[in-house]
């Protein structure tokens, strides 16, 4: 887990952790392995509040409630201010502080599980976008109360299945403000569009996040909505975009596997080529001697 900053704690703020031996069973379960609590609390007019982490290990919502502070994060500043949170993805560097003048309350959380990943799609969250204008924030702020409260539930696995639950309603009230701002945001989404953006980005590794950026939504909607249109997933779709390419290169230039292989995105040409062979059934020296359609 990232370290908690060491800020001085009031009486009016709070500062848990969940013990180790806790989160290793949470880890485990059915019933919260998908979204684990490793600490949470609130800190009130938290002067002096701030840390960096050049390494970030689990992930972190914050809320801010009153005041205000700044946050450093993928070469841009913010200003956070009252009614906005802030989502900091495991592996995402940052640095953030309350301001000197009019300091930030705050609610909040580390965690960890394949759910919030999940909750980020929909939610819309990405590294472009890591700071949301709450519309509702008063639902939300009742969760992290009950959640905060929950740390005298006693150190049983079963009060922290409640936390973890308690978790999950955070980020689902959260995904209920998000969605209208998404749909507003997307580009025209079509059989032609899709195919003019990959074949114009045939020389690229376009990872799903790119491609739901591109078009405006998040990757979980993105990934959904284009398996109804095309009957195909995004990535299987694309790779057999470039393999159709790579097949008009190798029937049309004397251009060798290797140059074929960095034309279509791909360094390693024997990686290239297990591709294409997974695709075509042959391999590319294999396609280029046959005869078919000759």
């Amino acid at each position: 887990m990232s370290v908690t900053s060491q800020w001085p704690l009031p009486k009016s703020s709070v500062r848990f952790l969940v013990p180790k031996p806790m989160v290793k069973q949470l880890e485990i379960s059915s019933l919260s392995r998908g979204l684990v609590p490793l600490a949470f609390g609130f800190y009130e007019n938290a002067l002096g509040h701030g840390i960096a982490r050049p390494e970030h290990t689990d992930n972190l919502i914050l809320l801010c409630v009153g005041g205000k502070g700044t946050l450093q994060v993928n070469g841009k500043t913010f200003t956070i201010t009252k009614n906005q949170i802030v989502f900091l993805p495991r592996g995402t560097a940052h640095k953030y502080k309350a301001d000197n003048h009019e300091p930030w309350s705050i609610y909040w959380a580390h965690l960890q599980g394949h759910l919030f990943d999940e909750f980020m799609d929909i939610i819309g969250v990405n590294q472009q976008n890591l700071v949301l204008d709450l519309t509702a924030p008063e639902s939300i702020v009742a969760e992290f109360d009950a959640l905060i409260q929950s740390r005298y539930m006693g150190y049983q696995l079963n009060r922290f299945f409640v936390a973890s639950n308690m978790l999950k309603k955070i980020l689902s009230l959260i995904s209920l403000q998000t969605p209208i701002v998404n749909i507003q945001a997307e580009r025209h989404f079509s059989e032609h569009s899709i195919h003019a953006y990959f074949e114009e980005n045939v020389e690229s590794l376009l990872t799903l996040d790119d491609m739901a950026c591109y078009f405006g939504m998040s990757k979980f909607y993105f990934a959904k909505k284009f398996q109804l249109l095309m009957n195909n997933s995004p990535v299987k779709y694309f790779l057999e975009i470039k393999v159709q390419y790579a097949c008009k290169l190798l029937d049309s230039t004397e251009l060798n596997i290797k140059t074929i292989s960095k034309t279509v995105g791909y360094e390693d040409q024997y990686y290239f080529s297990r591709l294409f062979k997974s695709t075509m059934g042959l391999s590319p020296t294999q396609y280029r001697q046959s005869i078919h359609g000759q």
